[in-house]
């Protein structure tokens, strides 16, 4: 699952914010940019994480890409926990909703809208409008 931060974050803000999200510790989350998980030389120890997270950096309404990895998709909840969460620490992001190009923007204002994302022709760059 792809989720975007507005604003940049330190790797232990993020660890914290996605420890809240799954419901666990902190040190179950392993954070990689691109460029350390390619070259990685260890593999990893499924069996003591809950958490890959693979975090880019973006432009356009965005500034960070985080891309996350073992966990359980498939449960309906864990995007609203995203929002819930966000809402309550007062981060900004985009959410993808169930549709293709859908989001949920948790804004500056912390409030909640829709938005989708519209094309742009420059690389790792999000561009959104709201609904």
């Amino acid at each position: 699952m792809d989720f975007l931060l507005v604003h940049q974050h330190s790797i232990s803000q993020i660890q914290l914010f996605l420890a809240e999200v799954f419901d666990c510790s902190s040190e179950r989350i392993r954070i990689f940019s691109v460029e350390e998980l390619n070259s990685l030389n260890e593999e990893l120890d499924d069996s003591s994480l809950d958490c890959v997270c693979i975090l880019s950096s973006v432009r356009g309404d965005a500034s960070q890409l985080l891309q996350l990895y073992r966990y359980k998709i498939g449960d309906p909840d864990a995007l609203t926990r995203i929002v819930d969460i966000a809402l309550k620490n007062r981060i900004s992001c985009y959410v993808p909703s169930n549709s293709l190009d859908g989001w949920i923007y948790v804004s500056d204002d912390f409030a909640q809208r829709r938005v989708h994302q519209i094309t742009c022709d420059e690389e790792d760059c999000f561009l959104f409008e709201l609904i």
